[in-house]
């Protein structure tokens, strides 16, 4: 059994296997007969029926003279009388004779004319071959050419296609380089990025420290200067206490010695003047305890947010 590729209902466990090399397909060529045979023997049947007609259906008899063929014709012979009923013999045999001679001559004829065609036949058959061979030469020589060229062709395609190839390769190697150079780029830009903001986050942070130390200073020497003023408010109050306690007694001893001094007055003019005293007396105790108070509330620490 043979095995044909191209037969679509074949069955070859091949297929089935993705990794087997794939066949090429052959496109079957039709062979035709050679129409030699055919135009030699229509050439002969051809010759044959042309000498028969030319030889056996007329009444000329053929003579050959050497390579000069001449055709008589013979002449009609007179019917006989009625009267002659005799025959000789010798008028029959020769009779015989020239008939078996025109036969031979017939057949001569005809054998000349049957080599003379089928030589004829032969040299169109080797002027056909001739041709025929002529033109397989043409038809292998196109089909060379055009292997030659399918083949030329399949190797620009492929040598194309490597260059296709590498310059897709080398697109790719590029692109890929050209992301790393920007992914390295842009990890840079980050980095640095992030240092900038660190950087100033730190110099910020060292701002608010140096602000709340400097703000933490002014509110300590807000609270010194404060318990400075306490203390000196602190220290004028108790002076003018002690200077309108002073005051007071300067006062007390200038009424007691009033008194004194009016005793010898009358009755009411030592009472007013007593009164009068008694009450200064009082209002400089009151003056003196209010700046008192005034001076410890000052020294009191304020609280705030």
């Amino acid at each position: 059994m043979t095995y044909d590729p191209n037969d679509p209902k074949r069955t070859n466990p091949v297929d089935s296997d993705p990794a087997a090399p794939k066949e090429a397909y052959v496109e079957p060529v039709e062979r035709r007969s050679s129409p030699l045979p055919l135009i030699i023997g229509v050439l002969l049947a051809l010759a044959l029926a042309y000498f028969v007609l030319q030889r056996f259906m007329t009444d000329d008899a053929v003579e050959v003279e050497g390579e000069t063929t001449t055709v008589t014709t013979p002449e009609e012979a007179p019917e006989p009388a009625v009267d002659d009923a005799v025959t000789t013999e010798p008028a029959v045999e020769e009779a015989a004779q020239e008939a078996e001679a025109a036969a031979e001559n017939a057949a001569a004829d005809a054998e000349a004319a049957v080599e003379e065609a089928a030589e004829d036949a032969e040299a169109a058959a080797d002027d056909v071959a001739a041709e025929a061979e002529a033109m397989v030469d043409d038809a292998e020589a196109a089909v060379d050419a055009a292997v030659t060229d399918a083949e030329t062709a399949a190797d620009d395609a492929a040598a194309q296609a490597d260059d296709a190839a590498a310059d897709a390769e080398a697109a790719v190697d590029g692109a890929v380089d050209d992301a790393g150079a920007m992914v390295d780029d842009a990890a840079t830009d980050a980095e640095a990025a992030v240092d900038a903001a660190v950087t100033d986050a730190e110099a910020a942070a060292d701002d608010a420290a140096a602000q709340a130390d400097d703000a933490a200073a002014a509110a300590e020497a807000a609270a010194d200067g404060a318990m400075d003023e306490a203390d000196a408010m602190a220290d004028d109050a108790s002076d003018a206490a002690s200077a309108a306690a002073d005051d007071a007694a300067t006062a007390a001893d200038s009424a007691a010695t009033a008194v004194e001094q009016a005793v010898s007055g009358a009755g009411e003019a030592v009472q007013d003047a007593a009164t009068d005293a008694v009450d200064a007396a009082a209002d400089a105790i009151k003056d003196a305890s209010d700046a008192l108070n005034s001076a410890i509330s000052v020294e009191e620490p304020a609280t705030g947010n």
